[in-house]
């Protein structure tokens, strides 16, 4: 009786994982719109490139850049999700999927993260700094500030993450 109670909880954990499988359908859709702006924004630099002045394509070409990273940043949750909800035979045989996927570990995933949200926070902070005469200077403190709370965030995760490995 016992053995079969803790069979039947063991299948429902592990089939509790499909419950976050529309989260991870989420995050495609989100992709799919990070897709579009990117290309709507790679439109309006290029029809608006005669007007653009020097600081004009630096910003365009940032805004670009962020929303490759904010891209980059969802693939990374995407992908990480895969190994979560499909089973790994299941994902080895049918899908052909880049060697470096499922191959990352919860410490990897970590630092890829706020890499990717630092790398944002810094490219928003030089948009910032491009059009610098424009934008109100406690909003310059508080983006340094934020910028530097992820930098220190990442720093101490990357040092936790190592004290740790020493150890195992």
């Amino acid at each position: 009786m016992l053995r079969s109670m803790e069979r039947l909880l063991a299948i429902l954990l592990i089939a509790s994982r499909w419950l976050i499988a529309p989260i991870y359908l989420g995050l495609a859709v989100a992709l799919v719109v990070v897709l579009v702006e990117f290309f709507r924004e790679l439109v309006g630099a290029v029809t608006g490139f005669a007007t653009l002045g020097r600081s004009g394509v630096i910003l365009g070409a940032l805004k670009l850049i962020d929303l490759v990273l904010v891209g980059n940043l969802l693939l990374i949750m995407i992908s990480s999700g895969l190994d979560t909800v499909v089973s790994r035979p299941v994902a080895e045989d049918r899908l052909a999927r880049p060697e470096w996927m499922g191959r990352v570990d919860f410490a990897g995933l970590k630092l890829r993260v706020i890499a990717s949200i630092i790398a944002i926070a810094a490219i928003d902070l030089l948009e910032t700094f491009v059009a610098i005469g424009t934008v109100d200077k406690s909003d310059v403190l508080w983006k340094i500030v934020v910028f530097l709370a992820f930098v220190a965030a990442g720093v101490l995760l990357a040092l936790m993450d190592r004290l740790t490995g020493e150890r195992r």
